[in-house]
């Protein structure tokens, strides 16, 4: 697996191939800003755990950032907060 650039990552996720750079991984099926699951694919499609300040989740400014990228590229209704996707058991 070529290294990418963070665009070409997200990219290569939301086309379900493998790519890294740098902090952000995809194995095709889930997005992973260091080891934390950020964006997955569902039987119910595409979701994204809003692991920012805005969705009372912060990490870290570097995951925040990776979570802009991918929510820049799919609808709101793509994106759950980190609460109720634990609530959920969709995540830990």
């Amino acid at each position: 697996m070529p290294i990418s650039t963070n665009s070409e990552v997200i990219n290569s996720f939301l086309y379900g191939r493998s790519a890294h750079a740098g902090n952000l991984t995809t194995n095709g099926n889930s997005l992973y800003s260091y080891n934390l699951k950020i964006a997955e694919w569902t039987t119910s499609g595409l979701v994204i755990y809003d692991f920012t300040a805005t969705g009372n989740a912060f990490q870290s400014m570097t995951t925040s950032q990776h979570v802009g990228l991918i929510k820049r590229k799919a609808y709101p209704d793509n994106i759950m907060l980190v609460e109720a996707a634990r609530l959920a058991g969709l995540i830990r």
